[in-house]
This record gives C-alpha cells, sequence and structure tokens, in this order.
C-alpha cells in the first residue's frame, strides 16, 4: 500500500471491513455501552413487531408501508452509528496489521546450535518463529529482525525508527552497549544476536499492543458527555410516555410509530451516534503523524498544545545523515575535495558514504572506475569508523575525527 492511499480514509478494503463489523456491533450487548443508540436499537425493534402486527391485520397503526418506512429509517440510524464508529476503528486495525505483518515478514538468519557450539549452518526463518534463547546473524542492510543482545561483533545501528535519532549508534558485545532493537537496521559490520524477549513481548509487539488499545479507549469528556446524553435520553423516555395518558384524555389516537419517532427525534442521536468515532478519529490522526496515543485523555491534551519543541534530530530530518553541500577549506579547489570525498567513500556503504557519492555525481562529477589491483580500499567499520583508500603513494581518509586522528 503505498503513503498516499495509507492516508485515505475510505480505502475500499476498510469500507467492506467497517460494513461487516456495522452488522456485529447491532449485538444488545454491544449496543448497551452507548444508551441513546441502544434505546433506538430497542425502538427498531419495536417497530418491526408492529409491521408484523400491521401485516396480520392491525389498523389503528397506520399503513404497512408508512411502518416499514419508519422501521427502515431506524434501522439505517442504527447502521450508520456502527459504520461511523466501524471506519475509524478499522484504521487503528489495519495499522496494527501492518505492524504485525512486518514483523512476520522480516527474515531471519537463524543459527542452528549443536551441543554448546553453534555450526555454521543457517536457516532463513520468519522472526516470528525466534524463540527466547535463539541466536540469529545480521550483516550490513538487514533488518534486526527481533530484540536481543549482542554475543559477538561489533556494527553501526540505524536506530532512527525507533528513537528519532538520525545518527547511527554503535552496538557491540559486552557492556551496556550490547543491546539491539527489533525493527532497526544494521548499517556496517556483521554480529550475532542472542533473542532476549519471549514472543509477544518485544517492542514491535508492544507497538501493536498501543495501537490496538488505543482505538477502544474513551476519553474523559467522551465519558462525562455519554452519562449527559442518557440522562437526556431518560428524560425524554418519561416525556414520551406521558403522552398516552394527555392523548386519551384529550380523546386523540396516537400510534406507536409516531411516538417512536417523537422519541428519536427529541434525543440527541446524531450525537450519541457519533460520538465514539469522534475520539477514535482523535487517535487516527495523531497515528497518522506517526504518534501513537497511549490513552483518550492524551488525544484531548494533544488538540490543547499550540507549540510543540523537539530536540531529536530524526524528527525533522529523513532518517539518515545525509550530505547536502561540499565545503572545501580554501587549500585546495572545490573539485579536488569533492575527488577525495568521493575516493574515500567508495568503500563507505553506510547512507552517509553513498550520499556524498550522490551528491558528487548530482555536483558533475562522474564516479571513477578504480581497478582492485591498483588500490587498497579501507573499508567503513563500526570499530574504525572510517573509511578511504590507498593508491599511487596516497592515502585518503574519511570519519570520525578522533579516528582519523589515531
Amino acid at each position: 500500500m503505498s503513503k498516499e492511499n495509507s492516508n485515505k480514509l475510505l480505502q475500499p478494503e476498510l469500507i467492506r471491513e467497517a460494513f461487516k463489523q456495522s452488522f456485529i456491533k447491532l449485538s444488545p450487548r454491544y449496543m448497551v455501552r452507548n444508551p441513546v443508540m441502544f434505546t433506538v436499537e430497542i425502538g427498531t425493534a419495536v417497530m418491526l413487531g408492529v409491521c408484523l402486527w400491521v401485516a396480520a391485520g392491525e389498523t389503528s397503526q397506520g399503513s404497512l408501508a408508512y411502518n416499514i418506512a419508519i422501521t427502515a429509517i431506524l434501522f439505517i440510524t442504527v447502521l450508520f452509528a456502527n459504520f461511523a464508529e466501524a471506519i475509524a476503528e478499522a484504521r487503528g486495525k489495519a495499522q496494527a496489521d501492518s505492524l504485525r505483518k512486518t514483523r512476520q515478514d522480516t527474515p531471519a538468519k537463524k543459527i542452528f546450535p549443536v551441543g554448546e557450539m553453534f555450526t555454521n549452518e543457517i536457516k532463513i526463518v520468519s522472526s516470528a518463529e525466534l524463540k527466547k534463547g535463539d541466536v540469529f546473524l545480521c550483516e550490513t542492510g538487514d533488518i534486526i529482525p527481533m530484540d536481543g543482545e549482542i554475543i559477538e561483533g561489533i556494527a553501526t545501528i540505524d536506530e532512527s525508527a525507533i528513537t528519532g535519532e538520525s545518527a547511527p549508534v554503535i552496538r557491540e558485545s559486552g557492556g551496556d552497549k550490547s543491546s539491539v532493537t527489533g525493527g532497526t537496521k544494521v548499517l556496517s559490520d556483521r554480529i550475532k544476536v542472542r533473542v532476549t524477549t519471549e514472543p509477544g513481548e518485544s517492542f514491535l509487539d508492544k507497538m501493536i499492543a498501543l495501537v490496538e488499545g488505543a482505538s477502544r479507549q474513551k476519553t474523559p469528556n467522551e465519558i462525562a458527555l455519554t452519562i449527559l446524553l442518557a440522562s437526556f435520553t431518560l428524560i425524554f423516555i418519561i416525556v414520551c410516555v406521558t403522552l398516552k395518558p394527555f392523548a386519551d384524555y384529550a380523546q386523540t389516537s396516537i400510534n406507536i410509530a409516531s411516538y417512536i419517532s417523537l422519541f428519536v427525534c427529541l434525543i440527541p442521536t446524531t450525537i450519541g451516534g457519533l460520538l465514539s468515532a469522534i475520539g477514535i478519529a482523535g487517535m487516527d490522526r495523531a497515528l497518522r503523524a506517526n504518534v501513537i496515543t497511549k490513552s483518550g485523555k492524551a488525544v484531548e491534551t494533544a488538540g490543547d498544545i499550540d507549540t510543540l519543541l523537539l530536540d531529536k534530530t530524526g524528527t525533522i530530518t529523513i532518517g539518515n545523515r545525509k550530505a547536502t553541500k561540499f565545503w572545501a577549506d580554501g587549500i585546495q579547489s572545490e573539485k579536488e575535495f569533492i575527488e577525495a570525498c568521493v575516493l574515500a567513500s567508495l568503500a563507505d556503504e553506510t547512507p552517509e558514504g553513498k550520499s556524498i557519492i550522490e551528491l558528487a555525481v548530482q555536483n558533475g562529477f562522474v564516479k571513477p572506475n578504480i581497478d582492485k589491483s591498483e588500490a587498497h580500499f579501507v573499508e567503513f567499520t563500526a570499530e574504525t569508523r572510517s573509511s578511504g583508500i590507498d593508491m599511487h603513494n596516497m592515502h585518503i581518509r574519511k570519519g570520525a575525527f578522533d579516528a582519523i586522528k589515531k
């Protein structure tokens, strides 16, 4: 699904699922949670009985066509209220299904042990099949399939999907920086990781639980408004019931369809029907901005925010560090500087290194085709934090300042 389509509310698959849920939600056990619409559903059931009564020969309740029309309108009203709530819930479920699919589709290079020694036998399995204690292998460009701890190796990890920080971090075995999170990406080197979480307890699973839970929680204002609407509904029930004695006193005949129609018009049917959808729609709107709201109160708080200050660089960047301009030091020309940058980046497979070459090509520089027999490439690793090339008595290095100095 494209990003453009993911932001559309009325997607065909969501409409089909919401339409199905609209009928499932007709169950009284569910409808009783919304007192306003529950009374409308009761009125629909009563009108259905009146239609059968009129069809059997009763003449005091008006024509059969009139009663059928009232019944149909009431039923459509209840169905529309359920549909409005279901279409909002469907987006939350779709987001959760998307995350769940991501977890299942992430391949894992599982290493199968023999005794206490690990063999070189590696099988590709789904990340959903990994269990606590399993060991898997991750290389440059791989997505880490499950939360775990590095038991061998060192690597640079792109954790922007989790922390929002665009700068890659170094993770290595031993020490307090050995843990990795499922869904992050290995930018360089090769590591072996032991799974440290049980199935269903990973960071991604917790995100799924948040998304699914968010679509079912009511905001404090929504709860208060539900109580208020229930009180109004009770008052109008009393009003409509007392019309019968007055009608008898005035010797006026009022059929059941008129009583129910008047009642539905008096109670706040529209607000009651759309109330649950309003809260869910607020959470969905935040979710489309990649913000997961853990409660309804958080949505209401977000509505009162005028200015939001963020200190995460990844929040307003593309997620990876990217070269945007070449700045020569004045000692050498810009052309010579670009050439040196490109040569030092040929062995750098990280997004940062690739972006330097892309920027040079955009500036009109032709990427050189160097024979490996004539040059020695220094690949970028998390340990050295630098890359470069040695050729024709020339040594060029690019990387962290302290690493180059060392």
